[in-house]
């Protein structure tokens, strides 16, 4: 089965390209690729949704049921290439709103890694849906393989755990924060 691409609520998509061409048009862009980019060019691609834990969630043994749904994030791409990614936020009453743009490591790191992923012999077993685990309090974003039996983690490029780009099941993933959490709230 392949990598499966999460729907993301109707009309987020159009909201995000809205917002991307209100920027294009008042050159609000502050980033060098989305500034230099050519807006009849922009064009989002691989959906997925974002989660967050804290770190006490990690510290507190850590594990994906802990994880919070905290809205949507698209690549960016001009011209078929990413250069750029998207975040959605849902707010108390359901609806979306673009929170932010980025450029950086982890938009190459998602495109990298989501093209490794279709490689994965696990996909020719199971169904994964894509979603992203961002941890802010440890500097950690990876792609979340979620399947009903068994989930993936792939941290993206720049990890502080190291492994970056390696599928990891969560006992391990998590193994592997709790001991850099345990450097980071270690009193001084």
């Amino acid at each position: 089965m392949p990598l499966n691409l999460p729907a993301p609520p109707a009309g987020v998509p159009d909201q995000v390209m809205s917002k991307l061409h209100t920027f294009a048009d008042g050159r609000h862009f502050t980033t060098p690729a989305l500034r230099n980019a050519r807006k009849d060019q922009l064009a989002l691609s691989t959906p997925h949704q974002v989660f967050t834990m804290g770190l006490d969630d990690v510290t507190s043994g850590g594990a994906l049921d802990k994880a919070r749904p905290a809205g949507w994030r698209f690549l960016i791409n001009e011209g078929g290439r990413p250069i750029a990614s998207a975040e959605t936020m849902q707010n108390p009453d359901g609806t979306h709103e673009v929170t932010n743009t980025a450029e950086g490591p982890f938009v190459a790191a998602t495109d990298s890694a989501v093209t490794a992923a279709r490689d994965l012999p696990h996909l020719a077993a199971d169904g994964y849906e894509l979603r992203l685990l961002r941890i802010p309090a440890l500097y950690i974003e990876a792609l979340w393989l979620h399947a009903t039996a068994a989930d993936l983690l792939v941290p993206l490029a720049p990890s502080s755990i190291g492994k970056a780009g390696q599928p990891m099941p969560p006992a391990e993933f998590f193994a592997d924060l709790s001991a850099l959490a345990s450097q980071v709230t270690r009193p001084a």
